[in-house]
């Protein structure tokens, strides 16, 4: 039987959800939030943007997922288990996937080469546990949907990347008090631009969007530092 997973509510994991009704239909598993996303004004917004600017959108359909969990959702498929955990960070709603037989993580955007992407500053507490918790399943093999990987190495490296704009933060907020405006170039203020993250990787890069990523993601911990002061001291 097929089953459809979406890993969570952002367009290129779930916008192709209308192909699987009618002929082609299928069940459709997603975290309840995923559901809450895919029929929010803001995703209506996003496709009618989309839409406008790229014809290939034209014929899409927003399609709720038709099946829903909170937390842990298994799949028995008699000799491989598929195990659905939380992985909240990159996304509220986001999950992976375990296949414990092959001990193979399906880590989709919760991991990412070259560096993994927050929502937002409520999202950095929950990126740093879903990271560990992928460590303490000592997988094998780990797939991440950007960055054609399959090593666990990737994962370690991830969150010490995340774990270094913390130290670098913590560092700076014990002397400075940032305003909102100075944030937006959070790197710079702490000391860590893109190119030294990005430094001895031998394959091409998308510059423009993970160097947005990374101020992002510092702007994001100093916001999460700023807000548990006594995390600083």
């Amino acid at each position: 039987q097929l089953l459809v997973v979406n890993s969570h509510a952002d367009w290129d994991h779930s916008w192709g959800n209308c192909y699987f009704s009618g002929e082609h239909a299928a069940p459709i598993i997603a975290q309840d939030y995923c559901f809450v996303r895919l029929q929010s004004d803001e995703t209506l917004t996003e496709l009618k943007d989309y839409r406008h600017r790229f014809p290939v959108f034209c014929n899409v359909q927003l399609m709720p997922p038709t099946i829903t969990f909170s937390d842990h959702f298994t799949i028995y498929g008699g000799d491989l288990t598929i195990e659905l955990i939380p992985a909240p960070g990159h996304h509220p709603d986001h999950i992976a996937a375990w296949i414990p037989e092959l001990r193979l993580l399906l880590a989709f955007d919760a991991v990412e080469k070259p560096l993994p992407f927050m929502e937002d500053a409520a999202s950095v507490q929950p990126m740093f546990a879903t990271l560990e918790r992928f460590l303490s399943l000592k997988p094998e093999r780990v797939l991440c949907s950007h960055g054609k990987s399959t090593s666990p190495a990737l994962v370690e490296g991830n969150l010490a990347y995340l774990r270094e704009i913390e130290r670098r933060g913590r560092s700076f907020l014990r002397t400075q008090a940032p305003t909102n405006a100075e944030l937006e170039h959070a790197a710079t203020l702490i000391g860590y631009p893109f190119e030294d993250v990005i430094a001895g990787n031998s394959e091409p890069v998308d510059a423009a969007f993970y160097s947005w990523a990374h101020d992002a993601n510092v702007r994001h911990i100093v916001q999460w530092l700023m807000s548990n002061p006594d995390m600083n001291s």
